[in-house]
């Protein structure tokens, strides 16, 4: 069985990976069983012999493996598009290429993968809806595919309500608008906010807009926006200063990640979009920003790299999810994020 997993909002398709690597330590022997692969990277073969290996003392492991369907992306078409007269061209219509033929091969595979194993596919990318992979999976029934995409305006809201209510607390209309308000629509930014809140109001009673405003100190707000500002110019004095105030000053080490994390995933973005030829408006419209905010994304993105950018934001996830387990001290690890950072070498 494969899951195929992709699309733009990195919130619930992580969680949807954690729930599934809960299924696989339910078993037992804790993560033995589960192989984390980086699709950019891995070779097929590395692929499928971790796919072929057994399971340690249980019935089920997991591959999960990063970003490699994009490296597939817009291949695997029919060669009949191609104009071409050739006998050779004509005798392999239907055929997929990728270059290598590791997408046929990897179509080859997939149905004889094995019972005891779970492969899934991440994407942090939405995928083309003419995908080779893409369209044999949605007629698989070994296989379960799902897009993520932005969550906004009405979906938005009720994302918000459910999920305060996952945290088993109430929160009052105006309260909602409030929070989206103040956040926009960062899902992951949203839980954490909404964790918060229901701490302060003790599980007791609704969140209101009154506990919102409470809870968004307008200080701490624009000390962060100039963290993540001088971050995103390399600026390592002045971004370990801004730290320095914003924790001396009570802010929550986990708002502070999520506002670093978000920050670059816009950097990101705006990259992608202006190495595509996007003009500042389209890019202010797809990331949702403001147009002079969208000027200063394109400024910071021409300090990073596209794989510098993937790395620094890997590095966020990694940092929240070490805080969460107790594995690094809060304050630590953001010190350390903001030193490799700013450290990182800059290349023509």
């Amino acid at each position: 069985m494969y899951y195929i997993l992709h699309g733009d909002e990195e919130f619930s398709r992580a969680e949807a990976v954690a729930n599934l690597k809960r299924q696989i330590m339910g078993d037992g022997m804790g993560d033995l069983n589960i192989s984390v692969l980086d699709g950019r990277k891995v070779t097929l073969d590395e692929l499928i012999n971790a796919c072929n290996t057994m399971p340690f003392l249980t019935e089920r492991r997991m591959v999960i493996v990063e970003d490699l369907l994009q490296r597939f992306a817009g291949q695997g078409r029919s060669r009949r598009s191609k104009k071409s007269s050739s006998k050779e061209s004509d005798s392999s219509n239907d055929a997929p290429t990728d270059g290598g033929g590791e997408l046929q091969r990897l179509l080859d595979y997939l149905p004889h993968l094995p019972a005891t194993t779970r492969l899934v596919f991440v994407e942090t990318r939405a995928l083309p809806t003419n995908h080779a992979l893409l369209k044999v999976a949605t007629k698989s029934k070994d296989a379960h595919v799902r897009e993520y995409g932005l969550v906004q305006d009405a979906k938005l809201r009720d994302w918000v309500r459910a999920r305060a209510e996952i945290k088993e607390v109430a929160i009052t209309r105006e309260a909602v608008e409030q929070l989206i308000a103040f956040v926009g629509a960062d899902l992951r930014m949203l839980d954490s906010e909404l964790e918060k809140l229901a701490a302060y109001v003790n599980y007791e009673r609704p969140i209101s807009a009154e506990d919102v405003q409470a809870m968004v100190s307008a200080g701490h707000e624009e000390t962060i926006f100039a963290l993540v500002d001088v971050l995103g110019l390399r600026q390592g004095r002045q971004a370990m200063r801004s730290l320095q105030e914003l924790l001396a000053g009570g802010a929550n080490e986990l708002y502070i990640l999520t506002m670093i994390a978000r920050q670059f995933r816009l950097i990101l973005g705006a990259k992608d979009l202006a190495d595509r030829g996007a003009s500042e408006a389209r890019l202010a419209q797809e990331l949702h920003v403001p147009p002079f905010v969208a000027r200063k994304l394109l400024s910071q993105a021409r300090h990073f790299q596209a794989d510098e950018l993937e790395t620094i934001h890997r590095r966020v996830l990694e940092m929240d999810r070490a805080i969460k387990t107790g594995r690094i001290e809060a304050r630590l690890a953001l010190e350390l994020l903001v030193v490799e950072t700013c450290a990182r070498s800059k290349r023509a």
